[in-house]
């Protein structure tokens, strides 16, 4: 239950930090919309526009009055042997493998190069919408967390693993406490009696009976440290022996 606990705190820590992280990076890239200036050129006597740079064929025009009194010409074009590319102009975007689509252009600067048959420039402002960033940093969140749950819970010793070193080292006896205590002891590398006390809820007489067998077949070894007792456990203030396993983990 603790082991299952701590994975899930440690997969809610990092989705959190991942979603706050993703938020403010999106947030600072796609957050905000942008202005997008283009160029049209309306040349040959309205009969070709160049949209930044590129060449299109007017294959008609329709001239639109508004309400208000203002008025535009739609024109029809279509590219020159390319797929043609949609442009914010106030047209239609192509259908699917067209190769048509229609744009707006001021009725005053049409009728000009109609009428003088010089190129004439016009410019189109297109806004771009920001982006809702929040559900992308959630899900990259969420991604994040699921992945270090999956990590951290492979790289912990398994029972199966744990019993299996038990087994090769003669200790057919042990229980399923033990292979509880002999998993954080292969967890930790360095611990003590009462550390594992905390851990496993067992008893210390239980724990002790434990590591003394593991030391018998030299898969433990007690150190020259010491450490002090921490939360009550282990007596107020008494050191106690630093263990280290020392025995192959699989």
């Amino acid at each position: 239950m603790r082991r299952r606990f701590m994975a899930i705190l440690m997969g809610l820590l990092v989705s959190g930090t991942v979603i706050a992280a993703s938020y403010f990076l999106l947030d600072h890239l796609y957050g905000e919309g942008h202005i997008i200036t283009s160029t049209i050129i309306i040349e040959n006597g309205g009969q070709q526009v160049t949209i930044d740079n590129e060449p299109y064929e007017v294959s008609n025009s329709e001239l639109v009055e508004n309400a208000d009194g203002s008025s535009f010409y739609k024109l029809g074009i279509a590219d020159r042997g390319s797929a043609f590319e949609e442009y914010n102009w106030g047209g239609s975007t192509p259908p699917a493998g067209g190769t048509a689509a229609t744009i707006n252009v001021p009725r005053e600067a049409y009728e000009a190069a109609q009428t003088t048959g010089e190129p004439v420039t016009v410019s189109s402002t297109t806004e771009t919408k920001p982006i809702d960033v929040l559900p992308i940093a959630t899900g990259l969140g969420i991604v994040a967390g699921i992945a270090s749950v999956a990590l951290w819970t492979a790289s912990r010793p398994t029972w199966g693993g744990v019993a299996a070193t038990l087994i090769e080292h003669g200790l057919h006896d042990m229980t399923v406490r033990d292979v509880e205590i002999v998993g954080y002891m292969m967890e930790l590398k360095e611990f003590t009696i009462p550390e594992l006390m905390k851990l496993t809820k067992a008893s210390k007489i239980t724990v002790w009976r434990t590591v003394q067998k593991l030391v018998e077949k030299g898969l433990v070894r007690q150190t020259e440290k010491t450490k002090l007792a921490a939360n009550g456990i282990g007596g107020r203030g008494k050191p106690s022996h630093v263990y280290m396993y020392v025995g192959r983990e699989r």
